[in-house]
């Protein structure tokens, strides 16, 4: 989750609220960085929703898929 870039849409806490909530100042950040495989579908959709693209993978170790293993930013 870069915050940064979050402008407060809060489109991730709708569709992964699991995952991320809204701060004291209306911008989301990240709860939970290890994605367990049933949520791995919300955060995906959180992390193509997100208009300004806030929010990415981070690859793990050994990994270069562009998706990581399942660990949003944050």
């Amino acid at each position: 989750m870069d915050p940064v870039k979050c402008q407060g849409y809060a489109i991730c806490t709708e569709v992964a609220a699991r995952h991320f909530s809204l701060d004291d100042w209306g911008f989301a950040q990240a709860l939970v960085v290890d994605v367990a495989e049933a949520d791995v579908e919300a955060v995906t959709e959180a992390i193509t929703d997100c208009p300004v693209r806030a929010i990415r993978w981070i690859p793990g170790p050994g990994e270069d898929d562009g998706r990581g293993t399942q660990e949003p930013a944050g």
